[in-house]
């Protein structure tokens, strides 16, 4: 079925602001025009998106699996033609960016240098805090967390850019002391390093699944807790206890031989990598730009440098985006 992106925009901008006449004064477009367009798209569709009162519109069931697929279509288009515009134009200028300082040494380190020689006129801010920064208040243009977590400010875009698995690993020492885990009741005899957000019940626990996805949770005794992931393993390298990490943060200790893997067979919920940054109208080429190298290049160099630690050379296989 052909249909015209606007009336899809109409029906996204009426949905997102509420009401015929905010997505009005919001756009500029008359409420009739929209009341009109989003009625012809109901007739074509011979169902009802929306339920409307004299005060207020609500979302059919119809409606908000329209929206969803409408939503990801319109920011599809434009990031077409945001790709042919990007063409015209130089990027330059300054571009800032946040991060978790352990994203900043594991994931960005190793990848700002090939961006900034590609594009010599563009300079980057980034601010490595483990704090949750404001994007609007604190003008930051891009911003890279662990997940989501809360609410999202309406002008933001987020996107899920990577996951990587989560691994056990332990010192060499901490091993030969206490015997290598043979499997995930023995690691529940073990000492742990485990982050806040694993204890439930004032027990820490893990999920870990098996080769066949079998998913097994055991309760351990945590000796330390931390929300810091770079705490946690200079815990691990240290010999205090098991670990659990994201793959590309312990790439390198483990290439190095300071931890080992343990149960690798097994792995833990994956690390959601997820991007923010503002909406399109507006953005300059600059933050385009970042946006894009870090989209194409950021999952790539985590999973190739994470597997050749393991194999001795890269692989092939995709991370899921």
């Amino acid at each position: 079925m052909h249909e015209d992106l606007n009336d899809l925009a109409y029906f996204a901008a009426v949905v997102e602001h509420d009401g015929f006449s905010a997505a009005a004064r919001a756009t500029g477009i008359e409420k009739t025009r929209l009341s009109r367009r989003v009625a012809s798209l109901e007739t074509r569709l011979g169902v009802r998106l929306l339920l409307r009162t004299t005060r207020r519109i609500a979302l059919t069931e119809a409606g908000q699996r329209f929206h969803e697929h409408c939503h990801a279509t319109l920011e599809r288009a434009r990031a077409a033609y945001e790709s042919v515009e990007a063409l015209r134009t130089e990027p330059a200028g300054t571009v800032r960016i946040s991060c978790p300082q352990v994203m900043a040494q594991s994931y960005l380190a190793p990848i700002l240098a090939g961006f900034l020689a590609a594009h010599p006129k563009v300079n980057v801010v980034l601010e490595a805090t483990d704090r949750d920064v404001d994007l609007v208040a604190e003008r930051f243009d891009i911003a890279l967390r662990a997940s989501s977590g809360g609410l999202i400010a309406d002008s933001l875009v987020v996107r899920k850019l990577a996951t990587a698995r989560q691994i056990l690993v332990a010192s060499p020492a901490f091993l030969n002391r206490h015997g290598r885990p043979t499997s995930p009741e023995d690691v529940s005899q073990l000492h742990t390093l485990c982050r806040p957000g694993d204890v439930h019940d004032d027990q820490c626990r893990w999920t870990l699944t098996g080769p066949g996805g079998e998913a097994v949770a055991i309760a351990h005794i945590a000796r330390l807790q931390s929300n810091d992931l770079r705490v946690l393993l200079e815990a691990a390298v240290q010999g205090i206890g098991i670990a659990m990490l994201p793959e590309p943060i312990v790439a390198g200790p483990l290439r190095e031989g300071l931890v080992e893997s343990v149960l690798p067979a097994w792995t833990g919920p994956d690390h959601l990598i997820e991007l923010f940054y503002h909406r399109p109208r507006g953005r300059l080429p600059s933050v385009r730009s970042l946006i894009g190298y870090l989209v194409a290049h950021l999952p790539v160099t985590q999973w190739r440098r994470t597997r050749a630690s393991h194999t001795g050379a890269p692989s092939s296989a995709p991370l899921h985006l």
